[in-house]
């Protein structure tokens, strides 16, 4: 008999893994299984687990083995499949396997606060034919409880209370009242929490498939259920229908009773593709994503695990959600750096997908228009089949771009942030009474604060970062910490009085653009303007409905959107992440120019990019202009190898963190000399991070490449085994298996 259980217990401070054994008490014994949260005993401490295992035997003595206290919850979190791709996610990132957990599962079981939402009813608790003798005593004494009681003789079932108040427009006095005399019943129902309820039930049909998608749904079909997994790599052009595709090969998994997963990179694209899908598929729909409440997504998650919803919807972390018999993974903008989670556990859905994928025997399908690097060139491999749609629906056009030259516009003697070619275009678009996009990659009015006669530029004191000046705050924010202060009056450095701010944000293009076209509906979509919950959906909801002229946007309004009113897109400076130190800077520059120009000409008319740049000249953005990823990837792969980047190289990025510089710096020195003898191709440091110190803390970096990763897992199953026990324990570390920054 099993009556030991084998859990991972939630340490907060512990670095590594381990797991315990706790003795399953009889009270417990028929009910605790794999995948359960329970309580348990660790030192003094009551402590949250979860369990990995059930076995009758162990190593440990019998009286040194602690019990079980209690259950968190009757559910099972996580199945043996489920915890086959924890332990690989473990081990491949070298992530604590409890953290994998906890951002596998719902956040509210680790709260310890599993709620659900019940809502108060009431209905009749009589016999109705005795109803009218009831009626007779109240109408003179009771007037609102005769009007409360005489609703229930046209009606039998249940409502709720709040629905009945409204309804009959009487108190809560007078319900409660006539439950007290026994005449009425409260009842109580569990409601789920839509987070899309109030959508439009407009149901759709799906259209029929162009020449180009039928052969694409074609060769995917012959495979989806020979239970083989296999990775396809949709690049379909901006506008091509790739959409279409996922909801055809959906509904095709549908019809087999199985489930799907369908990854989006941004919370603001989240909405507009529930919308698609709700009109196609009603509420089989479940969504998963951090904007949510925890009420909420504990009730899409049981939802889900339930099998009541066949098709989930998310951002990054909806990988890990428990759909039942699930048929195919889908992941939209498959090249987007938002499918990276940016802490620990460093993991990246793209990979975490495909491991899932071949678990259970499923396909892949990643769509894009411009495929990351790495995609490509595992197609071109033939790790991936390569699928294309090459053409826009109804062979639409692609919207003709012209690259403007910001440094001829200076000599022309035009200083303003903005072309006359975008302003003449902007106004045309106005008057036509169509709508027009602005991008820019940074928020706040202006990047930087600088003394103009000594060159300081106004830093965060936690970071080493520049502030940048928010206008409608008026002070410095730092977009690491969040730390804020006033604009000295003062230079720090000189006590000059020149202290000026410099560089541009979206919040100073919206001033701008409303100074330039005082009676255009401008509005802004950027992390400021998006706090709030639900904020991205009703944005997105004002340009649909034209109450917005001009959205003017951070890499939130590049993707994904169909807006056929737009006409116009301007990128006010493509030069800002083209310049970044980062070894993706040219792809990234390249992927955002096309996606947010994608944006435009998807209706009837015809539409146009501006794109406005200090580097006309360069490869990402001429290949931009031409839609043409091939040229692009000509320009960039002999670069990535030559300096030995990814696809050719495996890299790991590990950072020593400590509020003392020297200790974190030791600590680095430290991993350099365990791992100078080991096998990695090239050892990049340890040197300062691009950004040295954040939140106060001083971060030393150590880049490794490596040629095979095999042998990648086996130094750093070694530097995570054996080094990492060596360090401080106040030596904060972060290590960042397939990096998709430098910063």
């Amino acid at each position: 008999m099993n009556n030991i259980a084998e859990v991972i217990v939630d340490i907060p401070v512990h670095k590594f893994d381990k797991a315990y054994d706790y003795i399953i008490p009889d009270n417990l014994s028929e009910k605790i299984k794999v995948g359960m949260a329970v309580n348990v005993r660790f030192g003094t401490r009551k402590l949250r687990a979860f369990v990995l295992k059930l076995k009758d035997t162990s190593e440990v003595e019998e009286d040194k083995i602690k019990k079980i206290d209690s259950l968190i919850s009757n559910e099972k979190f996580f199945d043996k499949n489920d915890l086959k791709l924890y332990k690989w996610i473990s081990d491949y990132y070298c992530a604590l396997l409890i953290s994998v957990i906890k951002a596998a599962v719902p956040t509210a079981v680790f709260k310890g606060n599993i709620s659900k939402k019940v809502i108060k009813g009431v209905k009749l608790n009589i016999e109705l034919n005795n109803i009218d003798r009831y009626l007779e005593q109240l109408e003179k004494r009771a007037p609102s409880q005769f009007k409360v009681l005489s609703y229930f003789k046209d009606f039998s079932g249940e409502i709720k209370v709040k629905e009945l108040l409204s309804k009959l427009d009487v108190y809560r006095g007078a319900v409660k009242s006539l439950v007290e005399k026994d005449l009425l019943k409260y009842t109580e129902s569990i409601e789920r929490r839509i987070p899309y309820k109030d959508f439009e039930q407009k149901m759709v049909e799906e259209l029929d498939p162009t020449k180009a998608q039928k052969k694409v749904l074609k060769r995917i079909n012959d495979t989806l259920f020979d239970n083989i997994s296999k990775t396809y790599l949709l690049h379909g052009v901006t506008g091509s229908g790739k959409t279409e595709v996922y909801m055809q090969l959906i509904k095709k998994v549908l019809k087999q009773d199985k489930g799907a997963i369908l990854l989006v990179p941004e919370i603001s694209l989240t909405p507009l593709m529930v919308k698609r899908f709700y009109s196609r598929f009603g509420e089989k729909i479940a969504v998963l994503h951090s904007a949510l409440s925890s009420g909420e997504k504990y009730d899409e998650w049981r939802n889900i695990k339930r099998g009541n919803a066949k098709i989930v919807i998310g951002a990054r972390s909806a990988i890990f959600a428990p759909v039942n018999n699930l048929g195919i993974i889908i992941i939209d903008e498959e090249h987007e750096n938002s499918y990276k989670q940016g802490t620990h556990p460093y993991y990246h859905a793209r990979e975490v997908a495909q491991k899932r994928a071949e678990i259970n025997n499923i396909d892949l399908v990643l769509g894009t228009a411009t495929p990351s690097l790495e995609s490509y060139y595992e197609a071109k491999e033939g790790d991936y089949e390569y699928l294309s749609l090459p053409n826009r629906v109804d062979n639409k056009s692609m919207p003709p771009v012209e690259i403007i030259n910001m440094k001829e516009e200076l000599k022309k003697g035009n200083p303003s942030i903005f072309s006359n070619y975008l302003k003449e275009n902007l106004k045309n678009v106005l008057q036509k009474g169509r709508q027009a996009i602005l991008f820019l990659n940074r928020r706040g009015y202006s990047s930087f604060v600088l003394c103009r006669s000594c060159g300081e530029v106004i830093k965060c004191d936690n970071c080493d970062i520049s502030m940048t000046y928010h206008r409608d705050k008026n002070k410095l924010v730092c977009h690491y910490c969040g730390n804020s202060k006033e604009i000295p009056k003062y230079c720090p450095n000189c006590s000059s009085k020149y202290i000026k701010d410099f560089g541009i944000g979206t919040e100073r293009i919206e001033s701008e653009v409303k100074k330039i076209f005082p009676d255009s509906k401008v509005a802004r979509m950027d992390h400021d303007t998006t706090t709030r919950k639900g904020s991205h959906r009703k944005i997105l909801d004002k340009l649909d409905n034209a109450e917005i002229d001009i959205l003017v946007g951070t890499q939130m309004v590049a993707k994904g959107h169909d807006y056929p009113n737009v006409l116009l897109v301007g990128v006010v400076t493509a030069d800002t992440i083209m310049n970044l130190p980062d070894f993706r800077s040219a792809e990234r520059t390249f992927q955002l120019l096309t996606q947010v120009a994608g944006r435009t000409g998807r209706g009837k008319k015809e539409g146009k990019v501006a794109i406005q740049t200090y580097s006309p000249e360069h490869y990402s953005v001429l290949a931009a202009k031409e839609h043409d990823y091939e040229y692009f990837y000509s320009k960039e792969i002999p670069l990535r190898k030559s300096l030995q980047y990814p696809p050719f190289t495996y890299l790991v990025n590990i950072t020593m963190v400590h509020k003392n510089k020297n200790k974190a710096e030791k600590a680095a020195d430290k991993l350099y000399n365990h791992i100078i003898e080991s096998q990695v191709k090239k050892i990049v440091g340890p040197s300062p991070a691009p950004i040295e110190r954040i939140r106060g803390e001083y971060r030393v970096q150590v880049m490794l490449k490596f040629d095979d990763i095999n042998v990648r897992t086996k130094v750093m199953k070694n530097i995570k085994e054996d080094f990492l026990k060596k360090i401080s324990i106040n030596v904060k570390y972060n290590i960042d298996v397939d990096p998709i920054s430098m910063l």
